[in-house]
């Protein structure tokens, strides 16, 4: 799949529903000191950096987290749209996943989109590694409209096949259903480690760290999480912004007997996608790769981004906070490309089609030739002339004629 969102297509303005973070929640959670925390988001399975996401895997196997936070655009809702949409006008030739085309062999929808769920939900429980446990934040604009494409596709499908029981071909089983929790729809109410909350709902860790996925983007790093600290209050771990930032400042409680200070924490996570596979997200929200780690002393958090970084070999490599490197074995994410000459380019054969009987289509030319003799042969022979027959001449109408004048009407009597 490649620049989903650029295909020839009638244009069709969606609404994307919205909530509050009141609304939706805020879930309480408490660390004892000494626990790690790794926070991620924007992976888009099965279109995320592969490269990128098994290095972040060793690392949490390497610290052991008490928790993986997961905050939104983990699973690409397009990937799912691909078993049954026509990619034959995407902007870019579609590269379809290893997970899209064992799919695509499952059998009908119901099966396919059964391959696709199981396929999502052992990527998210793939992050419990050891004694991890992993807290899924699904988010509207990917997880949600995911469930919505397969309820309202299912529910056609399942029409179509009630009302045409004697096709030869089911595109689904009316008698299987979806469920409508997502943890459900995932297969991820058979991990134990793994707990998927409320569309767009916070964590608050220790009263004073909210972790969400947030509503809005800036665009200079940093500003989006600095404005969601001042709306909220608390320290801030927040994606959707796209940007890679982490920032600190302080602010006065009292100046009396003498100067006490609070201290204030943002930060803004990146993204896990990979760059060629999701060009149809346009560089200006592509800013930076990356995830948020931190530690919990004396009930306060310690913690950065990872930003990723790319080295003169071309490989990329991150420094986690357990003061390991961590790089990739072959590059990655590397841009599409060439290079090119100043010669002659080759020629070929253009592709297009000829009606029967054009010029310059020999297949349906020779197939014209070949019926030509057959059709002389079984023509007829040619009958005598007739006579011909007189020509009646034309009456003239004189233009001199005097017309009859018209007749008085009756008035109509009261």
């Amino acid at each position: 799949m490649a620049s989903k969102s650029t295909r020839f297509k009638q244009v069709v303005v969606k609404e994307i529903p919205r909530t509050s973070l009141a609304e939706a929640g805020i879930f309480n959670l408490t660390l004892p000191d000494g626990s790690g925390v790794v926070a991620v988001a924007n992976m888009l399975w099965p279109h995320h950096d592969r490269n990128l996401v098994e290095m972040v895997k060793r690392y949490i196997a390497d610290t052991q987290p008490a928790v993986v936070i997961m905050l939104g655009q983990m699973v690409d809702h397009e990937a799912f749209k691909s078993l049954t949409e026509d990619e034959k006008n995407y902007l870019r030739k579609p590269v379809d996943m290893p997970e899209v085309i064992a799919a695509r062999a499952a059998g009908n929808f119901d099966d396919q989109l059964t391959a696709m769920r199981r396929a999502a939900g052992e990527f998210i429980a793939s992050f419990a590694i050891g004694k991890t446990k992993v807290l899924y934040t699904p988010g509207v604009r990917t997880e949600h409209k995911l469930m919505e494409w397969a309820q309202q596709e299912k529910m056609f499908r399942d029409n179509w096949t009630s009302n045409h029981p004697e096709a030869s071909d089911q595109p689904s089983d009316p008698n299987r259903t979806l469920p409508t929790d997502f943890a459900r729809f995932l297969y991820l109410n058979k991990s134990p480690r793994v707990r998927v909350l409320d569309y767009e709902s916070g964590l608050l860790i220790n009263g004073h760290t909210l972790y969400v996925i947030g509503d809005y983007k800036r665009r200079h790093p940093g500003d989006a999480s600095y404005l969601e600290w001042e709306q909220r209050g608390y320290n801030i771990v927040r994606s959707f912004n796209g940007s890679l930032a982490s920032g600190w400042h302080t602010t006065s409680r009292h100046t009396q007997p003498e100067l006490n200070k609070a201290h204030h924490q943002a930060h803004e996570i990146g993204y896990l996608w990979d760059d060629v596979l999701n060009g149809h997200l346009r560089d200006y929200d592509v800013r930076a790769q990356g995830f948020f780690s931190g530690e919990y002393r004396m009930n306060e958090l310690f913690g950065a981004v990872i930003e990723v970084i790319r080295g003169n070999d071309g490989k990329r490599s991150f420094l986690g906070n357990n003061f390991q490197m961590y790089s990739e074995d072959d590059a990655g994410g590397l841009p599409k490309g060439g290079s090119v000459s100043l010669d002659d380019e080759p020629t070929f054969e253009d592709e297009d089609w000829h009606l029967p009987g054009d010029e310059g289509d020999g297949e349906d030319v020779g197939e014209t030739e070949a019926a030509a003799p057959a059709a002389v042969e079984a023509a007829p022979a040619p009958e005598a002339p007739a006579q011909e027959k007189p020509v009646a001449k034309k009456r003239v109408r004189s233009t001199t004629a005097k017309k009859k004048p018209a007749a008085k009407r009756k008035p109509r009597a009261k």
